[in-house]
């Protein structure tokens, strides 16, 4: 079953929490702007004026939204932006941006743990929609099912330590859209799914050879909760290369019931840059903000809290800094996560676009932008 277009909102009933933003830059227009919304929604706004005094100020307030203006961040002197992350606990810290805002502001960003980013002047719909995420009771965790279409799949790393583990073969699956879990023990990987009730869809094994990958795997099936699914070992290690792993995505994908070759995801490279998108369909788009963080020759990878649904026609305007150029281009959601409660499992909110209908020209503009491969 097709699942309908728009952007992914929880039930009205859901959103119950009086909002409450904190504001750290100086106090004008953008200011302002934000108190006038959260007025209308019944929120409290708050603003200090530097990263250090919101870092202290985080934990009194419990905001539902930490907004950082650019400037600060491009003024810091050493990893600010991280210590305010680290200190905001469940809320996400999102960058107000300019359209020609300096690619290394959202790096920085990016770097440090930064989800979301609006683009200046803020629009009261933007902010509303992310409001409505933020605020709405976390559901019960329940077990993945394999059954929706756009879903995504769950992937149990045994022996990995991280995205980067593995040679980055983590940080590739979750351009693609899965979400990882990732357990260097038998024991922890146990925990960690019964924790988060989360049933994997594929198990990925790796080990010091292929004898003690097969050991690690038998460990493995004799935990009932993975009775059933399958499982691959992999040989995979710190020096394997792009290639290496881009050749297994194709029998991950067969696994999973997935298709992610168009994204062309072994091919990305770093690419931060603002991004606004809006719905394909209409002629009276709505549009928001993000950050893209990556891009390749088949599509793009925005950061944001309120994504498209998967299979959504989508328009995009691509703001180039360095150039000061924007491209647009029509493209449609591969896949997307909207925030929510990680519970265990480890990717990225936003969503992957795959590029659709882009002419010659504007291609070859792309595939300049994508050189060289980034390392993984």
């Amino acid at each position: 079953m097709m699942t309908a277009s728009g952007r992914i909102r929880p039930p009205p009933a859901l959103v119950t929490a009086a909002p409450r933003v904190l504001w750290v830059g100086p106090a004008g227009e953008p200011w302002l702007a934000v108190t006038r919304a959260l007025r209308l929604a019944g929120g409290e706004s708050h603003l200090v004026s530097t990263l250090d005094a919101a870092s202290s100020e985080v934990p009194r307030l419990k905001p539902s939204l930490v907004l950082v203006h650019w400037r600060l961040v491009s003024e810091a002197r050493g990893p600010a932006l991280s210590a305010l992350r680290t200190r905001s606990g469940h809320a996400p810290v999102a960058l107000v941006v300019e359209a020609d805002t300096p690619a290394e502001v959202l790096e920085a960003g990016e770097s440090e743990g930064v989800e979301d980013c609006l683009l200046l002047p803020l629009r009261f719909s933007e902010l509303r929609a992310r409001l409505a995420v933020l605020t709405g009771e976390p559901r019960a965790a329940a077990p993945v099912r394999p059954v929706e279409r756009f879903s995504p799949r769950v992937v149990l790393m045994a022996g990995a330590s991280g995205p980067r583990a593995w040679g980055g073969l983590g940080a590739l699956l979750e351009a693609c859209g899965h979400h990882l879990v990732y357990s260097a023990s038998v024991e922890g990987a146990a925990v960690r799914l019964a924790d988060g009730a989360v049933v994997p869809h594929l198990v990925l094994v790796s080990g010091e050879g292929p004898l003690a990958a097969l050991r690690l795997l038998s460990t493995l099936r004799s935990r009932a909760v993975l009775e059933g699914v399958p499982a691959l070992t992999v040989a995979v290690g710190p020096g394997t290369r792009a290639p290496g792993l881009a050749a297994l995505l194709p029998r991950i994908d067969a696994l999973l019931g997935r298709d992610s070759g168009s994204l062309h995801v072994e091919e990305r490279v770093p690419f931060c840059c603002p991004v606004e998108f809006g719905e394909g369909g209409s002629r009276e788009s709505e549009w928001t903000s993000g950050f893209s963080v990556a891009l390749s020759p088949g599509g793009l990878i925005v950061r944001t809290l309120v994504p498209l649904r998967p299979g959504t026609a989508v328009k995009l305007r691509i703001h180039l800094p360095t150039t000061r150029e924007r491209l647009d281009t029509p493209g449609v959601v591969a896949w997307a996560n909207p925030f929510a409660p990680r519970g265990g499992l480890s990717f990225p909110y936003g969503m992957g676009v795959r590029f659709l209908g882009m002419g010659p020209p504007r291609l070859m503009h792309l595939r300049q932008l994508c050189q060289p491969v980034a390392s993984l």
